[in-house]
């Protein structure tokens, strides 16, 4: 959804127990509302917008976001995960700050505890004090927050757990006090009472598995459709979730064709994969994250038809399907999971999910996916355009058939089919433009971030490519001797 239509939805709320909109930055009267909404249903705070909802934005939002973030992080107990987000209203700056209801209620902002009440935040009565204790010893009994027995230290991926410290320090989501693994576990209630968690295992175990054996994640590849019986990949997930989401991922990589456009013969690419990636991941977070893990029957599974994907989990939406649609607020079903991820990076914007994937279907030219929500299950379902044996246009065939793809046979093995046709793009290319640099080259083919070094290496382990010149500044890729004579 564009800014601009986002900030008119939202502005077509009055003030409520979920919604509140303030003219200028005050960073004390920010810190009442979102500890209101923290121990309420959660709620949005959208600074820049006068009492009459005249749009009025925001001088040095982007210096104000970092200080508000920083604040929070510092002024609520217990930490919460809490977005701030910049948004652009015409040639104005708005604040948004969000957050998801508490699951450590209460919480305490400038030693108070404040409640929301109707579309006003008051200091809580007693009587609201003893429903927030009430509520939190209820959720300390949920699934994700049991111990795990026979969880020891070294059944975890202390690999993983760093990398979650690095990128919550790096992006400023957590205080600087937690320098050790355990400590961050220990903080985060990831250990408690002398056990690790069941979160803790989904998260960060070797082999969670071994513990939980249901969170395990299917992923399968049929190009004969739901009536044919042979699956061309069908794989078993049993990682944690990190190590899950990166499986995933290059499945993904590995399945999933380009529908491509050249202009001018320039190897300007105009589209992308079949379905958006940026679609697909959070369709993929929303499902492990959400993910009712506690029932012994759960499963997630991804399954990539010809004309279409499914991702399917165990679970169940308090939302409605066209709700899904528009701008909302829920509250996640696994908590301390979601709270990692946000630290992680994986949650940008808390709330948006589903309106990111609908945006990013509606840009890459592709039907809105649909979302079935059953009693014990929730699948969405991504339509394609057009088969996926089918996607790659005239242009890239014309390039598969030739030199091109002659040079790559006869020079790289090892790697799959579809890595195969990803390097076919990448040298067509380089073959028609020598001397470009990785950015240029994955504007030009919108190979994935994550995968340009890996397929530049292979072509340049091939004998196919060198790079000559100033690393730093000048130097680029070029096509070698050996490739140049093939083309020949």
């Amino acid at each position: 959804m564009k800014t601009e239509l986002f900030i008119k939805d939202l502005l077509k709320q009055d003030k409520s127990g979920q919604f509140e909109f303030k003219e200028v930055v005050c960073k004390d009267a920010i810190g009442k509302t979102i500890c209101g909404f923290l121990n309420n249903e959660g709620g949005q705070l959208l600074i820049g917008i006068a009492e009459n909802k005249e749009i009025k934005g925001i001088k040095d939002a982007d210096k104000w976001r970092f200080e508000i973030e920083q604040y929070l992080i510092k002024e609520l107990v217990p930490e919460a995960p809490a977005t701030v987000s910049v948004e652009n209203y015409g040639d104005k700056q708005l604040l948004l700050i969000k957050v998801w209801e508490g699951s450590k209620q209460p919480y305490i902002f400038n030693g108070c505890i404040y409640y929301r009440r109707n579309n006003r935040t008051i200091q809580a009565s007693s009587k609201e004090i003893s429903e927030l204790i009430h509520k939190r010893q209820e959720t300390e009994i949920h699934w994700e927050r049991q111990a795990a027995l026979g969880v020891e230290l070294e059944d975890l991926d202390f690999e993983e757990i760093k990398k979650t410290m690095d990128a919550a320090l790096f992006d400023n989501k957590m205080k600087d006090i937690k320098k050790e693994p355990f400590e961050f576990l220990s903080y985060y209630g990831l250990f408690q009472n002398g056990n690790f968690t069941n979160a803790a295992v989904v998260l960060f175990a070797k082999k969670p598995s071994r513990f939980i054996p249901q969170v395990r994640v299917r992923l399968a590849f049929l190009d004969q459709g739901k009536v044919g019986d042979v699956f061309k990949d069908d794989q078993l997930l049993e990682e944690n979730l990190f190590k899950n989401i990166e499986a995933i991922q290059n499945f993904f990589e590995k399945h999933l064709s380009f529908s491509r456009k050249f202009e001018n013969n320039n190897w300007k690419r105009t589209d992308n994969y079949v379905f958006p990636m940026a679609a697909l991941r959070e369709g993929v977070m929303n499902a492990l994250v959400h993910r009712e893990y506690g029932l012994v029957s759960s499963a997630l599974s991804i399954i990539i038809y010809p004309d279409k994907l499914e991702i399917t989990n165990s679970g169940t939406s308090p939302l409605k399907q066209s709700e899904l649609k528009k701008n909302h607020l829920s509250m996640p079903y696994n908590p301390d999971i979601a709270h990692i991820v946000f630290l992680r990076g994986y949650i940008e914007k808390i709330g948006r999910g589903t309106l990111k994937i609908i945006d990013a279907c509606k840009q890459a030219g592709i039907k809105v996916p649909v979302w079935e929500i059953k009693e014990q299950t929730v699948k969405l379902t991504f339509l394609s355009n057009v088969k996926l044996d089918d996607a790659i246009d005239g242009a890239t065939k014309a390039a598969n058939e030739g030199a091109v793809e002659g040079a790559i046979e006869g020079a790289i093995e090892g790697v799959t089919k579809g890595v195969k046709k990803k390097l076919v793009v990448l040298l067509s290319a380089i073959t028609a433009n020598e001397g470009n640099r990785v950015p240029d080259y994955k504007e030009a083919t919108g190979l994935p971030d994550s995968s340009m070094e890996r397929y530049i290496k292979h072509l340049k382990d091939g004998g196919l490519i060198e790079f000559k010149g100033d690393a730093a500044h000048t130097g680029g890729y070029y096509l070698t001797k050996k490739m140049k004579a093939q083309l020949k």
